[in-house]
């Protein structure tokens, strides 16, 4: 099973809709999960037009968290899992958070419980193992702090992620 990752889209438009379109492109992807710092209700609409069903976790950033939760569960695809992190898919756990705290992260993965760790918030692509578990942070989707607009496909089955530059 492969996913789309992203997180730290901070309101950029045009790269959410290259975003959007780019996963929407992929054809193998089941699941999209967003690792939070959307921030505005109007951006949170464009990540509705992805053909997969996509979960959500709120960041640090994310303001008006009572139209955003809103808008993302407005629609059948959307999911929010704030303040829960925990989803399982067939198979597999994975952890969504957005990751101030990267001991947490870090803790996450040692606990040997999940598949994957995804978060986000420090705008630095990870992709690591601890052990047999995933630890997963695309970098940022805005490309505001480090130029770089990014997104992952992570690949459950083999515990692998690829790395996309917009």
């Amino acid at each position: 099973m492969k996913i789309g990752v992203i997180s730290d889209s901070h309101d950029n438009l045009p790269m959410i809709r290259r975003a959007v379109s780019r996963l929407n492109s992929e054809e193998r992807l089941e699941y999209v999960f967003h690792a939070g710092d959307i921030i505005s209700p109007f951006a949170a609409k464009e990540f509705l037009s992805l053909k997969y069903p996509v979960f959500f976790t709120f960041g640090n950033n994310d303001g008006e968290r009572l139209m955003l939760k809103d808008i993302l569960v407005s629609s059948s695809k959307g999911k929010l899992l704030w303040p829960k992190i925990t989803i399982e898919l067939e198979k597999y756990k994975i952890a969504l958070l957005h990751g101030e705290d990267e001991s947490v992260v870090e803790a996450l993965a040692k606990s040997g419980i999940y598949d994957v760790v995804i978060y986000g918030h420090w705008h630095k692509v990870v992709s690591r193992l601890v052990n047999n578990t995933l630890i997963i942070n695309p970098g940022e989707l805005c490309g505001y702090l480090t130029g770089k607009s990014t997104l992952a496909i992570v690949d459950l089955e083999t515990k692998s992620a690829e790395i996309l530059e917009l």
